[in-house]
């Protein structure tokens, strides 16, 4: 791109719009270069994918706490079966509910065995 800018020295209007061509044709010839050089690479899918759980089912008067996190750690066999499931912090009526309903995940097959997590948190909101 060329662009016009007026010159007072007469001899230098010429050598100054050359300039500004060049450097305008590299600059936009380093621009594309930069922007195949960093275009990002496909995100990869998740590797766990969910088929099937039951419900979870809170027995009665277990009240889980306000805004707190509840998080279970598990594993998805090859075969896409959970086992290991147990409560990251403390054991209780949410835990135990929580873990008895991660153990009825089932997953699409794996390559390898994968240990993962699940945060959850009761939202309650009135009618």
């Amino acid at each position: 791109m060329q662009r016009d800018f007026p010159v007072r020295a007469a001899g230098c209007a010429r050598g100054v719009a050359v300039a500004l061509t060049v450097a305008g044709a590299l600059g936009a010839a380093g621009c594309t270069g930069l922007e195949t050089a960093s275009r990002p690479t496909a995100i990869p899918e998740p590797p766990l994918t969910l088929l099937a759980s039951g419900p979870l089912e809170l027995p009665p008067l277990c009240e889980p706490a306000r805004g707190a996190v509840y998080r279970t750690d598990f594993v998805v066999t090859r075969e896409g079966q959970v086992r290991s499931a147990r409560p990251a912090v403390q054991r209780g009526c949410v835990e135990d509910a929580l873990v008895g309903w991660v153990e009825t995940f089932r997953y699409a097959p794996l390559a390898s065995e994968t240990a993962t997590t699940l945060d959850w948190m009761a939202v309650v909101a009135r009618r």
